[in-house]
């Protein structure tokens, strides 16, 4: 009877281990899990404004006159205005995230590709313009984030000369968020002097080619 006790004890003692066992790794598994997903939104938030064929990556560029090459060329940061502006405009919504202007002497290969944009594709400052829009509705609506940039010193360029191309421009279904950068030449503008860039929308047209809501505009102060 003694040694069926200490069977039974025994047999005890190792499932209320196996229990805290258990629980344990369930509990850490859980930890795991709950964290994962945070983890996935900030490499999502990180990777909203993608490194654009045309332009070296100016992600850790943050200071000013901080210069960084890669294969696509060489930039130098001149101006940068953290913005995180949102307005609304119908039933659109448009966030300025950041915008940055920057000096750039492409590589020999990307000059080519600048002579549609630009007389000085040696060399030339540009606008980075980093958005975030949304269509709120229930219907496709047609609009540019950015369909004219002025500067302070008289220069004006649209969104016809973007050149980071990433199709931010045009269409939004229902629902719809559009997360990119834009890329204007100024190279009638100096960066150095640069004080103030205007950007505007275009209105918000519907389906059938009707304005449904205004433009917008954001004043960026460097």
């Amino acid at each position: 009877m003694l040694f069926k006790g200490w069977i039974i004890l025994g047999l005890t003692a190792a499932l209320v281990t196996g229990c805290s066992t258990d629980s344990s790794d369930n509990k850490e598994k859980k930890q795991t899990q709950q964290e994962e997903p945070n983890e996935s939104a900030k490499n999502e938030e990180v990777k909203g404004f993608d490194d654009s064929p045309q332009a070296p990556d100016d992600s850790d560029l943050t200071e000013k006159n901080k210069t960084f090459e890669d294969a696509d060329g060489i930039i130098t940061l001149k101006q940068i205005a953290q913005v995180n502006e949102e307005k609304q405009t119908g039933p659109l919504s448009l966030k300025i995230a950041d915008v940055k202007v920057l000096h750039y002497k492409p590589s020999v290969d990307l000059i080519d590709f600048f002579h549609g944009f630009t007389h000085h594709e040696v060399e030339f400052p540009y606008v980075r313009v980093n958005v975030v829009l949304k269509n709120t509705s229930k219907e496709t609506v047609h609009f540019a984030p950015v369909s004219e940039l002025k500067t302070n010193q008289g220069e004006t360029v649209t969104w016809e000369e973007d050149f980071y191309l990433e199709n931010l421009n045009g269409d939004l279904k229902p629902g719809e968020e559009k997360v990119g950068s834009l890329g204007f030449i100024i190279d009638e503008t100096d960066p150095e002097k640069l004080k103030e860039i205007t950007l505007k929308s275009s209105e918000v047209i519907d389906s059938k080619k009707k304005k449904i809501a205004d433009s917008l505009s954001f004043k960026i102060e460097f």
